[in-house]
Formats: C-alpha cells, sequence, structure tokens
C-alpha cells in the first residue's frame, strides 16, 4: 500500500503511541544543583539525544519535559538545554524554536512563515510552555581545557542568541546615507524565501559559496543611483536545501557586527571603500542587544555593510563564518551605513520593548547520561558546564542579561542554589582569561576535541564544522511540508499515551 506522506507520518505517529504505551523511556536519575540528570531505562535514545530528524527531537522533548514535571518542587522555565556525554559533529549544536511573543525582531515560525507570533507547543508535546530547545552536545565542551574557550563563549552564546536573533530586515535603501538613494519604505512582511525552516540534517557543516542574493554585485549607475538591497542583507549563514540557502539566521560575513557570537565580522574602514577584518570581539553587537530587548533603540549606535564586495577571498561569500582566527581579510566595497531607524523602519518597533522585556533567560538545564555514568563526579561536572555556558552569556551581554535556572535542592538536601547565572565572587565573569591575542576556538589544522570516554579524544572537528563557529542552529526545524502537523500531532498522540500509562502507573503504586 502506498501512502503519502501525511498518511505515514500519522501511521508513523500511531506505531509510536502503540510502542510507547508497553515501557517509559526517560527518568529523571539525579537532581544536581543546576539541573537534572536523565536517564533512558528502555534504550531509545541510549546516552545520545536524537537530532537527526524534527520527530525524534520532538519526541525527546515530550518525553523529558513530562519526566521533568514529576520531579517534587520542579521549577518550569521557557528553554530546555540539553547535553550529552559523547560529543557529534552532525550537527554541533542548534536552537529550536517553539514559541514567540515579541514583534519587531523579524523572527517568524517555522510552521507558517507568515506569522511573527507563534506558539508549537502542542505539536512538540511539551509537558510545560517551552520558548525552545537548545542543543548543546557534550557537556565537556563548556569544562574541558581543550575546548571550553570555543564552547563559552561561541556555541552557547550564539545558541541562546538565537531566541531573538539574528532575523533583522532593512529597507531597499537605507535612510538618505547613501547619495541620491531615495527614501523608499518597503513592506514589513518578509519574504517567504527567507524565512522557510526546512528540515534540514545538518545546516553546520554546510560552507559551499553561495551567490550573493541579498548584495547586488551590479556597480552603482550614475543615472539610477545605488542598487537596492534585498530584506535580508544582513543576513547570512542559514540552512542549504538542493544548493539555496534558507532560513538566513546569521548576521552576514560582510556586516559589521563587531564580531558578535551571532557571526558577522569585526570590520574597520582604514581608507575610503577599503576594509579590513579585526579581531571579533564575541559581545553580542548593539542590534543582537536591542533585538534581545536589553537596550533602547537610543543606545545602538550606526552601523554598515559592504555591499558590492571585491576582492574576496575564495569561497568567501555573505554565507561564510567569520574570521574568528588570526587571518585578516581586506576587501573593497561599497559602504552602506545603516541606523536603528532603519530596523524600526523595517521590522517595526520591538514590543515588548526595553525596559519591559524581559532580561534573563529561565532555563531547565537537563543532561542526557547512561545509567551506569551517573555518579558524584558526573553530576559537579555538568553542573561546571552550566556554570560555564552562564559565564559565556553574561560575558557576551555585558552583564545585561543572564541565563537562569532553579532547581527543587542541592544532591545533599540544601537549598537551591541562586541561578545558573551566579557567579561566585572569585570567579567573576570580567576576570575569566580572555586573550584576544590567540585564537579563541580551535585552529583552522585541527585540534581534538572532548570524546566519549573520560579523557579521550575523537578525531579533529571538520573544518566546516570548525569555520561555522559550532551551530546548526534551527537544522532540526518543523518542514513547511504538508506532512509536518500531521506528523507533530502523531507524536502528541503517543505523548498522551504515555502519559496515561504514567498516570496509571502511579496511582497503581500509591
Amino acid at each position: 500500500m502506498r501512502l503519502d506522506p501525511p498518511r505515514l507520518a500519522v501511521y508513523l505517529g500511531l506505531a509510536m503511541a502503540l510502542q510507547s504505551a508497553s515501557a517509559e523511556a526517560i527518568v529523571v536519575a539525579r537532581v544536581t544543583r543546576r539541573g537534572y540528570i536523565l536517564t533512558d531505562d528502555v534504550g531509545d535514545y541510549g546516552d545520545t539525544i536524537p537530532t537527526s530528524n524534527t520527530r525524534a527531537t520532538a519526541q525527546f522533548i515530550a518525553e523529558a519535559t513530562a519526566a521533568l514535571g514529576e520531579v517534587e518542587g520542579f521549577h518550569e522555565g521557557r528553554f530546555l538545554a540539553a547535553m550529552q556525554i559523547p560529543s557529534s559533529n552532525d550537527p554541533l549544536a542548534f536552537y529550536l524554536p517553539i514559541r514567540n511573543d515579541v514583534r519587531g525582531i523579524g523572527q517568524r515560525s517555522s510552521v507558517d512563515g507568515r506569522n511573527e507570533v507563534f506558539d508549537t507547543n502542542s505539536f512538540f508535546g511539551s509537558a510545560f510552555p517551552l520558548d525552545g530547545f537548545v542543543y548543546l552536545n557534550s557537556y565537556r565542551f563548556y569544562t574541558d581545557p581543550r575546548s571550553v574557550i570555543f564552547g563559552r563563549f561561541l556555541i552557547c552564546t550564539q545558541e541562546f542568541g538565537h531566541r531573538y536573533g539574528a532575523n533583522l530586515a532593512v529597507p531597499a535603501f537605507p535612510t538618505g546615507r547613501d547619495a541620491g538613494a531615495p527614501d523608499v519604505l518597503t513592506d514589513a512582511a518578509v519574504d517567504d524565501a527567507a524565512v522557510t525552516d526546512a528540515a534540514v540534517t545538518d545546516a553546520t557543516v554546510t560552507d559551499a559559496a553561495v551567490t550573493d542574493a541579498a548584495v547586488t554585485d551590479a556597480a552603482s549607475d550614475a543615472s539610477t543611483g545605488p542598487a537596492a538591497l534585498t530584506r535580508d542583507a544582513l543576513l547570512g549563514r542559514g540552512n542549504s536545501v538542493n544548493g539555496m540557502v534558507v532560513n538566513r539566521s546569521h548576521w552576514s560575513y560582510f556586516l559589521n557586527s563587531g564580531g558578535s557570537p551571532m557571526e558577522g565580522n569585526n570590520w574597520n574602514e582604514f581608507a575610503p571603500g577599503q576594509f579590513r577584518t579585526d579581531r571579533p570581539t564575541f559581545r553580542f553587537s548593539p542590534y543582537d542587544l536591542y533585538s534581545m530587548g536589553l537596550i533602547p533603540p537610543s543606545e545602538v549606535p550606526d552601523t554598515f555593510l559592504i555591499a558590492e564586495p571585491q576582492n574576496v577571498p575564495r569561497n568567501i561569500s555573505r554565507d561564510s563564518a567569520p574570521e574568528y582566527y588570526n587571518r585578516v581579510v581586506t576587501i573593497r566595497g561599497r559602504r552602506v551605513d545603516l541606523s536603528i531607524d532603519d530596523i524600526v523602519r523595517a521590522n517595526g518597533p520591538r514590543n515588548p520593548a526595553y525596559p519591559s522585556a524581559s532580561r534573563d533567560l529561565d532555563v531547565v538545564w537537563v543532561l542526557l547520561a547512561a545509567p551506569e555514568d551517573v555518579n558524584d563526579e558526573l553530576a559537579a561536572e555538568f553542573d561546571e558546564a552550566v556554570d560555564s555556558c552562564a559565564m559565556g552569556y553574561a560575558f557576551a551581554t555585558a552583564e545585561r542579561g543572564r541565563l537562569v535556572t532553579t532547581v527543587p535542592g542541592s544532591d545533599a538536601g540544601e537549598a537551591p542554589l541562586d541561578d545558573a547565572g551566579f557567579v561566585p565572587s572569585d570567579a567573576s565573569v570580567r576576570d575569566v582569561p580572555f586573550n584576544p591575542d590567540v585564537p579563541t576556538i580551535p585552529p583552522p589544522d585541527g585540534m581534538s576535541m572532548p570524546g566519549s570516554d573520560a579523557g579521550g579524544d575523537v578525531p579533529a572537528v571538520s573544518p566546516a564544522v570548525r569555520a561555522e563557529g559550532g551551530c546548526a542552529c534551527s537544522a532540526t526545524g518543523a518542514s513547511q511540508s504538508s506532512a509536518a502537523p500531521w506528523g507533530l500531532c502523531a507524536v502528541a498522540v503517543a505523548v498522551f499515551c504515555r502519559r496515561a500509562r504514567r498516570r496509571v502507573m502511579n496511582a497503581r503504586d500509591r
């Protein structure tokens, strides 16, 4: 019998429901000082979080949140941040948007790209409302001396940064800053091609040179004025589908972002029309902070985009990773100045605006592990990884924002600690070793990454993964196809059956 995709998704979901009725998978094995260690007592996941497709990730989210909800005194959070013990490159890390209630930042639903405000928690079957799911890979990226700077200042900061950015549109002609450029107001609706969130296995490792559709290569003509920008001209790397880049969610290589975790470069115009990359700051740019609601529009300085770039190194395009290493790139191009007024004109004002916007991100941290690996040492290292991520985020926001969590109690039964953003007085984020004069992520010629065994290594991360800064971002976003809602609803059916069985078992135990 031939099944069309929606019907096939339903049958798969029903099969999951029947299978789930026979056994529970995820349980909370331990509550640590910062989060929860989960184990898979059935074997569906082992010690690896499923990230190959949206359906598998949705099932994990549903089961993990259901298990967490049964912990006495559990504190709900708006983000589920998940780590594991082994490391993997495919994907390295990503953020999966589930809910958005903020207007004016360019974010769109992965199910329907026309919607700026959306909530797909029912599709994912989460036991409590989530804004997003953050896959952070191995906890050792945030504790191992060989990779801690890479994990702390790039992976963790970028993935949490994706909650609000980078998605901003730009007018075709930024306000009067190009001589002879008309002040044209364009439709604030983002073009569908810029927001499509096709389900792709790995957006991180794709580093192919693509056509630069955002910055027109045509030279300015004296009779017509400068060429118009496309609405997504500020954006760069996204997911690659059939040779085309969609769901752009990082700053363009040619945008002066100051060297933000959200990519772009720290460009210096050392002569008219000539630009050179400086060392990145690894701080969120003012445009990032504005999108996050951490600063008002009045505190956002002007920046610029390099249009019609020339003398660009081979295989460099708007979608390329930033110059995170010691390499200095010099190019020529047309400087297009941008102001916060341009951003507001293209996207609308941020709502809620600063200072009404939330300053902190409420996070539930989990670590998936094999039952035999759960011990005091693992709990301590997991807590260290959480604190490391929180340090990186506080540094990137200049301590304007924090990653916050609370748990029912520590392993020893003491009162809960403050939150994941708490940094001991003798380890302030200002004192974190951070030397801009040396590479701060694995060098291009390779580096050993933490492996699945204590003290072990795995082969060096591939150059494409290293170059991308450790982010697959929304690589597992829901597909635009008609099968997506059916498949997610089928997952919800499976979760309902699982929860019903849990209630029956709990009643029997009492």
